[in-house]
């Protein structure tokens, strides 16, 4: 495994990975993207809602938010 600074990662006694530390200073930006990822994960069975449905509900607010 290669040697990252500011990555470390913590094995078990049988040497399988099993947690994972990063200095956040240093790597914001990537885990700012783990937990987009893992997010985004965790919501894959979740119902969906067509585009235009969306773009039609926000049209009507609008509407009526000038009136």
């Amino acid at each position: 495994m290669l040697k990252l600074k500011g990555i470390k990662v913590i094995k078990t006694k049988r040497g399988k990975p099993k947690h994972l530390i990063i200095d956040i200073d240093k790597h914001y930006d990537i885990v700012e993207d783990l937990v987009d990822v893992i997010e985004a994960e965790s919501r894959l069975n979740e119902p969906t809602i067509p585009a235009e449905e969306v773009y039609k509900k926000i049209e009507a607010k609008f509407k009526r938010k000038k009136h």
